[in-house]
């Protein structure tokens, strides 16, 4: 009986950071920290494939964390589909106040973060990154189809497959949120379609890239942080920052609708600061 509670628990918690993956501006990899199995979550992603005595107890975890995330996504990507169909300049506003409310939290995240010469090259080499994507990206905003099925152009294929790889690895990122990448790509609507309509071959793709960022960022993260961690954290920081720039939709013309904006926009930051103090 214990056994079966705590993989509901497990699965319940899976379910919470496939849900903060989903909305652009709520890192999964923080949510993980806070639900406290972010560690074993890195562990098990980064040795699964070459700690053979631990392989089948790593697997059964990771099922039960993606099997929680999976459904979640399935039913919150109907949700987002609406809300970006018929309010997206609400809901990238909302977005944004996520953005900004999760920043207080990810500098607290380590216990030394004075400034230094290498924390300040880091910070500016994350919002270097972002501003460089948003600027020399060749669209951000792809035509969307009902179903695009197999009627994929080879620059959509390789876009799916580089935002996943991306979105993939900041999945796990603490303060780094994986459908943000996929939003200053121009990918997340697409995604998001495809998850409403269960269009397979995007998101085959999509998956392809996500395993193989996940993989490969879990390794690189336990590096960083085990060696950098200030200047990772800075340098995550600088994402964070920047990030608000490739996704402002502007503002509405109507005075009316200004004070809903900007009212979104303090909710959106208290709900996602309060999230981020622990």
């Amino acid at each position: 009986m214990e056994g079966m509670i705590d993989t509901v628990k497990l699965v319940l918690k899976g379910g919470i950071i496939g849900i903060a993956n989903i909305i652009p501006g709520v890192s999964g990899g923080t949510m993980a920290v806070v639900l406290g199995i972010y560690e074993k979550l890195i562990e098990a992603i980064g040795n699964i494939l070459i700690d053979k005595k631990r392989r089948k107890e790593y697997f059964i975890f990771l099922l039960k964390v993606f099997v929680g995330a999976g459904i979640a996504i399935i039913i919150l990507s109907r949700v987002m589909d609406y809300l970006l169909t018929n309010h997206e300049q609400y809901t990238y506003i909302f977005f944004i106040g996520l953005i900004l409310g999760s920043i207080p939290s990810i500098y607290k995240t380590h216990p030394h973060m004075q400034f230094s010469i290498p924390a300040g090259i880091a910070f500016l080499a994350g919002i270097a990154l972002i501003l460089v994507i948003f600027i020399f990206a060749p669209e951000h905003h792809e035509p969307i189809n009902e179903a695009m099925g197999l009627s994929l152009s080879s620059y959509q294929v390789f876009m799916l497959i580089i935002s996943g790889f991306f979105s993939g690895g900041s999945m796990i990122m603490p303060g780094v949120s994986g459908s943000f990448i996929l939003v200053i790509l121009g990918q997340y609507h697409i995604v998001i379609r495809a998850l409403k309509n269960f269009d397979i071959f995007p998101l085959l793709l999509l998956g392809i890239g996500i395993a193989l960022g996940i993989w490969s960022f879990a390794k690189l993260i336990d590096y960083l942080l085990k060696k950098f961690p200030k200047e990772t954290f800075y340098f995550i920081l600088g994402l964070v920052v920047a990030s608000v720039v490739p996704i402002f939709p502007g503002m509405p013309a109507e005075i009316s609708r200004q004070i809903v904006a900007i009212f979104i926009l303090i909710a959106a930051i208290l709900i996602s600061y309060k999230l981020g103090d622990r």
